[in-house]
């Protein structure tokens, strides 16, 4: 399985998020990008989110378009219950052990995330997987990413991962 993960080399994936996508649609005026990295054994990602309510968790969940499905990677929770994004950012010997964050900014409605998903970020029927089960479910094309929020806890954006081709 490894090697059907690694077949084509480094891939790289992109999910474009709107309330429309939500399950059912949400109205807002958020908006947001997720992008995806891989390589060697990590998946690195982007993530940047525009007027959106205060953000609780961004989840990977599995379903096809059209459809809710469970999650199967937290890519993004804050540290503290309270959804303070700024006010208490993990300092790098305490990060959570769910992602490795590089960085994290909230300014007012807008939010950018960027770091690296690990095994102990999945979740669901993913949970004791590996990192390649991850990206294999990536490539399967039936995944797609979840921003919730304190408005919206069932999701407020929602976009479907596609595998960027060259």
């Amino acid at each position: 399985m490894y090697e059907l993960a690694y077949a084509q080399g480094d891939s790289s994936f992109t999910a474009t998020l709107s309330g429309k996508e939500v399950l059912p649609p949400v109205e807002t005026g958020g908006t947001g990008m997720a992008n995806f990295e891989v390589s060697d054994n990590s998946i690195s990602y982007q993530l940047n989110v525009l007027n959106a309510g205060k953000i609780t968790s961004v989840e990977i969940h599995k379903g096809v378009a059209g459809t809710n499905g469970e999650a199967i990677a937290i890519v993004f929770k804050p540290k503290d219950s309270s959804g303070n994004l700024l006010g208490d950012l993990p300092k790098i010997g305490d990060l959570p052990k769910f992602s490795d964050i590089s960085s994290t900014t909230q300014k007012s409605s807008s939010f950018s995330a960027n770091g690296n998903i690990n095994e102990s970020s999945m979740t669901g029927t993913m949970k004791g997987k590996t990192i390649s089960d991850l990206i294999s479910a990536l490539q399967s094309g039936e995944t797609y990413v979840v921003v919730h929020t304190e408005d919206h806890p069932k999701g407020e954006l929602r976009g479907h991962i596609i595998e960027n081709t060259s």
